[in-house]
């Protein structure tokens, strides 16, 4: 029994199972919390073993094979205690609504990352996303039965399959993007009060209760949730994927949004204390494998400012 529930999890996690497959699967993982642990060790052997396609090779060749979880987690310094290993969580919640009592209970799944984590998640479609470090990834059993409806907190980039009769849209708390069979990256980390889209190829739609905007490739967006200030700008898209290569890369950027990533990736606190002087915005490359003093410390080289280590051991980042 429990090989051909295997075999069907691996058509899962290669984005083959069908419908009826996925029905088996979530009956298998509800029957015991031994079966989830297994679900989990195969999805892990998968990983170990599948092989990406040419197309993905081309379309992410900074993330290369050697940039696995377990390599990451012994090369990031940002941690003092060793990070965990991935979690798919699956967790059945009823749907609160005036539904028929026959109605099944709608079941969702979540794969988080942790601080200094990145995983690969491919979804029932064939649909991939990359997540970065410190984010969600959640989706109920009725996708593609209507739409394809992810929820996105923190940051992900999404290669979309093009099914025109069933459009994909991420939701990022009360925003959404609908997509049009595309590639683009997408951040929403709660910390930062800001959302950014970067389209790569295709279309997609960014909207929420204020505004609706449509983006062509090669264009950046960014909407400030505390201001509720929405910006549309032709950039450097690339320099919005570069964390899959392991780099954060900047061609302007003000240092206390700088600050706010590093700190939002690495679960550090960073305090910034401007002094009334202001840093104007620079350009820079940073390897986010590196420890938060060395970090700092590179910023210090190119900015007018200094750092130390606080009682509770945040980090105070001032102007001098």
């Amino acid at each position: 029994m429990n090989e051909n529930i295997k075999s069907l999890c691996f058509k899962y996690f290669s984005g083959k199972a069908s419908d009826a497959d996925a029905a088996l699967i979530r009956a298998f993982l509800q029957e015991s919390a031994e079966n989830a642990a297994a679900f989990r060790s195969w999805e892990q052997e998968w990983k170990q073993n599948s092989i990406p396609t040419l197309a993905q090779v081309r379309a992410f060749k900074a993330l290369r094979s050697r940039i696995r979880m377990r390599a990451w987690k012994r090369a990031c310094a940002w941690t003092a205690a060793a990070a965990a290993i991935l979690l798919l969580v699956f967790i059945p919640l009823g749907r609160k609504n005036m539904a028929p009592a026959t109605e099944p209970e709608s079941n969702i799944f979540t794969v988080e990352t942790r601080f200094c984590e990145q995983t690969k998640v491919i979804l029932p479609d064939s649909t991939v996303v990359w997540l970065n470090a410190a984010s969600r990834l959640s989706y109920s059993d009725d996708y593609m039965k209507g739409n394809r409806t992810v929820s996105l907190q923190g940051e992900g980039f999404f290669d979309v399959r093009h099914n025109p009769a069933k459009p994909f849209i991420v939701k990022m708390d009360g925003n959404e993007i609908t997509v049009f069979g595309t590639r683009f990256n997408a951040s929403a980390y709660p910390s930062e009060g800001r959302i950014e889209a970067a389209l790569l190829e295709g279309s997609i739609a960014f909207s929420n209760a204020s505004a609706s905007v449509l983006m062509q490739p090669g264009e950046i967006l960014s909407y400030n949730t505390v201001e509720d200030k929405l910006e549309k700008y032709a950039g450097d898209v690339s320099s919005r994927t570069s964390w899959l290569g392991g780099t954060l890369v900047y061609s302007s950027i003000a240092l206390p949004d700088l600050l706010g990533r590093i700190s939002a990736l690495s679960g550090n606190k960073i305090t910034y204390i401007g002094g009334g002087k202001g840093v104007k915005p620079f350009a820079i490359i940073l390897n986010i494998k590196e420890s938060i003093p060395n970090i700092l410390d590179a910023i210090s080289y190119i900015c007018p400012v200094k750092w130390h280590r606080d009682e509770n051991g945040g980090y105070i980042v001032e102007t001098i």
